[in-house]
């Protein structure tokens, strides 16, 4: 089990093995260029209903300002009625928005496994575990520095972070491994399901 390695800075991630061999134990995730093995169960439940009317306090203000995001949140109207928090940095006069993470949280359906199998096509895919929890690692343009990080947290539950970096722009990638600890970080603030 990968407990927490990705939050060791830019260490890479072992490649699984190919798509016809068993599924890769859990000491392995796969690369951005390798087929990806299947989801893992979440052994541990954790229950984000208790945060859905809450988002924001998927980071401490402390955790946020650790990741150099600008305080306070916005809590903003996501899909179907649901709330999801931005945290933005923002620079110069002009209030240029530097850094982003973006939190979305779906409980009670399956927008996990449906981004499973709708995104294991783009340019940078990764199955992996972070503390334990099954998660997938998203580029849609492996040239820009933007990662979105989802992970189920129980059946039918799971949490998403979009982070953008453009002081990344030179190496697009370091946004996945800032969004693998951010997630790392929500998933501290999730309480277990009883």
């Amino acid at each position: 089990m990968i407990m927490l390695a990705a939050c060791a800075g830019a260490s890479k991630v072992p490649p699984p093995a190919p798509a016809t061999a068993p599924p890769p134990s859990a000491t392995q995730a796969p690369s951005a260029t390798q087929a990806p093995g299947p989801i893992s169960p979440v052994d541990n439940p954790r229950d984000l209903t208790t945060m859905a009317r809450r988002p924001c306090d998927l980071l401490t203000a402390s955790q946020a300002t650790g990741f150099q995001l600008d305080l306070p949140a916005d809590q903003l109207t996501g899909l179907h009625g649901t709330l999801r928090c931005k945290w933005t940095t923002t620079t110069g006069p002009a209030q240029e928005i530097v850094r982003m993470l973006d939190v979305s949280l779906s409980v009670n359906n399956t927008a996990f496994e449906d981004a499973y199998s709708r995104d294991r096509g783009l340019p940078f895919f990764q199955v992996i575990n972070i503390a334990g929890y099954p998660a997938l690692v998203i580029m849609v343009n492996a040239k820009l520095p933007i990662c979105t990080v989802k992970v189920k947290v129980a059946e039918q539950q799971s949490v998403s972070m979009d982070y953008e970096d453009k002081t990344l722009n030179k190496d697009p990638q370091q946004s996945c491994e800032i969004g693998k600890r951010v997630a790392a970080a929500v998933l501290t603030n999730v309480p277990a399901k009883s």
